[in-house]
C-alpha cells in the first residue's frame, strides 16, 4: 500500500506540474472528428476515416451509450462524414446500423428534454438532421420534435446578435453560421475553442479566401488540437480545446476536496501552478481558457482553492453567475446545474467572513435529491455519483443536512458492486470522496467497510486508468489529466 501511495504521489506532483502545458489535455470526439472530415479534412483523410468506423459500437450507434441522449448527435456526426468521404462497403454497412440504431432509439426522446442534455443540442440536432435528409439518410424527425422547436426558438434570438469568437453562441457556429467574419476566430486562433465551428468557418471561407493570416491559424490550430487528444491521427480532434484554466482550477480542487492541497510532496509545484492561476481572474469571473467566456464552475473552483491556499481574493466574480436559487455556468443555458450549485455553495462558505452567504442556494440542491437519496441527471457530467458527491460537500459544508446527507450515504452504499468499484475508476473514486467526506472522521462500521473495499479496487487497477468518458460537451468527453488527478486522488489514503 505505501508504495503504492508513493507511485501515486509522484504522478500526481507530475500532472500538477504539466496543468496546461500543450493546451491542455482531452480525449477525442467522435462529432467534432467527423464534422472536421466533412467540412475541412486533412490532406489523407483516410486514417481518421478508419478511426471514426472503429468507434461504432455493436448496436450500431456511436457515443458512450451512459447518457442516451448524448448519442444522437455523434451517431449522425459520423453517417454523415462516411456517407461523404467513404465509399467502401463496410462503410455503407456502418451507415446503415447507424440508420437502425436511431430508429431503435427514438424512445429516448419521448417526454420532457432532460437536464443533461449535451451542449448546444438544440442547435446541432436538427442541423445534423436537415443535413442527413439532404444526404438521402432515411431518418425521422418526429422523434425529436420537442428539440427541433426549441432550436427554432434559439436560432432566431442568435440571428438577432452579434456573435464573436471565444463566446459560448459561436461554439456551435457550424449549425448555424454562414458568414465566416473574421472576428469569430478568438485568441486561441479558433471559433470559439471548438474544432468543428473552426472547420465550418474555413469552408465557409473558401470561395473568398480573405484574411490569409487567419484562415492559416485556424489551420494550424485544427493540428495542434489533435495532437492534445494523444491519438496522433490527423483530423482525429477534441470537442473543447484548450481548455488550459478548466484543468488548472479542476485539478487544484480535487486536490482541496481530498486535503492534498498543501501535502508536502505537492507544495511547491501547487503553490506554482496558484500563482499562475490568480491573475487569470477577471472581474467578469475565469473561463476555460484566457480567450474563452467566463464561466461559473471555473470561477468558483479557482476562487475557492485560492482562498483556501491564503490569497487575498474577492467573492464579486461568482455573483455574475447567481440567479435567486441557484448558480449557472453561462447566460442563457436551458437548465440548471446542481453539481456547479453546490460548488459555489461551498466557495461561499468560505468566504463567509467576506459576505458570502450560501443559504439562499441550499434548498435548490435538497430539493433536487431523489427519493432514492442520488442527485441525478447534472449538465457537465454524466454520472449520478459526480452530482451526490458534490451536494454532500455542500451539505456538509453548511452544516447540518445529517438527514440528506446520510440518504446519500445509503444510496452509495447500496449501489457499490462487489469488487468494490462504482462502474468506473472514476466514478469509485468520487464515491470514495464522498462516503469521506459524510463520515466527517468518525468511525462508521459500514462507511469504513465500503471504503476499504474500494481502496483495493482502486489499489488494483494502479497504474492503469479505463479511460472512461463522463463529462458532458456536445458529446461524453474525458479531460483527461482532471481525470486521471481524481484516480490518483482517492488511491492516496486520507490525511
Amino acid at each position: 500500500m505505501h508504495n503504492v501511495a508513493e507511485q501515486c504521489l509522484a504522478e500526481l506532483r507530475q500532472i500538477v506540474c504539466d496543468l496546461g502545458t500543450q493546451g491542455g489535455l482531452v480525449s477525442p470526439s467522435i462529432y467534432d472528428s467527423a464534422q472536421v472530415l466533412r467540412l475541412y479534412p486533412p490532406s489523407d483523410a483516410q486514417p481518421a476515416l478508419d478511426w471514426l468506423l472503429q468507434q461504432q459500437r455493436s448496436d450500431g450507434g456511436w457515443g458512450d451509450p451512459s447518457v442516451p441522449h448524448a448519442r444522437d448527435v455523434p451517431t449522425l456526426g459520423a453517417m454523415l462524414a462516411l456517407k461523404a468521404r467513404d465509399s467502401r462497403p463496410a462503410a455503407r454497412a456502418s451507415i446503415d446500423a447507424g440508420c437502425a440504431f436511431l430508429r431503435a432509439h427514438a424512445d429516448h426522446w419521448h417526454g420532457a428534454l432532460p437536464d443533461n442534455l449535451p451542449v448546444g443540442i438544440e442547435l446541432i440536432l436538427p442541423y445534423l438532421l436537415e443535413e442527413a435528409a439532404q444526404a438521402g439518410l432515411d431518418i425521422s424527425p418526429k422523434p425529436y420534435t420537442a428539440l427541433i422547436a426549441f432550436g427554432a426558438k434559439r436560432r432566431a434570438r442568435l440571428k438577432q446578435m452579434q456573435i464573436r469568437g471565444g463566446s459560448t453562441h459561436a461554439h456551435s457556429w457550424e449549425s448555424f453560421g454562414a458568414n465566416p467574419d473574421p472576428s469569430l476566430i478568438d485568441g486561441s486562433d479558433s471559433v470559439s475553442h471548438n474544432p468543428a465551428a473552426t472547420a465550418a468557418w474555413l469552408r465557409a471561407g473558401t470561395a473568398t479566401p480573405a484574411n490569409q493570416e487567419l484562415r492559416a491559424a485556424a489551420q494550424s490550430y485544427l493540428d495542434r488540437c489533435s495532437i492534445a487528444t494523444g491519438v496522433n491521427i490527423p483530423g482525429v480532434v477534441p470537442g473543447v480545446w484548450p481548455l488550459v484554466r478548466f484543468e488548472q482550477a479542476f485539478v487544484l480542487y480535487i486536490l482541496f476536496i481530498t486535503g492534498l492541497l498543501d501535502h508536502p510532496a505537492l507544495r511547491d509545484v501547487v503553490h506554482d501552478q496558484l500563482v499562475n492561476l490568480m491573475p487569470a481572474i477577471q472581474a467578469a469571473g475565469l473561463g476555460l481558457s484566457d480567450h474563452f467566456a467566463a464561466d461559473g464552475d471555473d470561477t468558483a473552483a479557482a476562487l475557492l482553492v485560492l482562498k483556501a491556499a491564503g490569497f487575498s481574493v474577492n467573492l464579486s466574480p461568482l455573483t455574475h453567475f447567481a440567479n435567486a436559487n441557484h448558480f449557472y455556468g453561462y447566460t442563457g443555458e436551458l437548465h440548471g446545474s446542481v453539481s456547479l450549485t453546490a460548488r459555489c455553495i461551498s466557495t461561499l462558505v468560505r468566504f463567509r467572513r467576506d459576505g458570502g452567504d450560501p443559504s439562499p442556494y441550499v434548498q435548490y440542491v435538497i430539493d433536487h435529491q431523489q427519493p432514492d437519496g442520488r442527485w441525478h441527471h447534472d449538465k457537465w457530467h454524466g454520472s449520478w455519483i459526480y452530482t451526490t458527491l458534490h451536494s454532500v460537500l455542500a451539505l456538509r459544508d453548511t452544516g447540518g443536512h445529517e438527514a440528506s446527507i446520510q440518504k446519500a450515504v445509503d444510496a452509495l452504499l447500496s449501489a457499490q458492486k462487489p469488487c468494490g468499484s462504482w462502474g468506473t475508476q472514476e466514478e469509485t473514486a468520487y464515491a470514495i470522496f464522498a462516503l469521506r467526506a459524510a463520515r466527517r472522521g468518525r468511525p462508521n462500521e459500514q462507511i469504513d467497510a465500503a471504503l476499504e473495499r474500494a481502496d483495493q479496487f482502486m489499489r488494483s487497477q494502479h497504474p492503469h486508468s479505463d479511460a472512461a468518458t463522463g463529462w458532458i460537451g456536445k458529446e461524453l468527453y474525458r479531460p483527461y489529466r482532471i481525470v486521471r488527478a481524481v484516480e490518483l486522488a482517492a488511491t492516496i489514503p486520507a490525511a
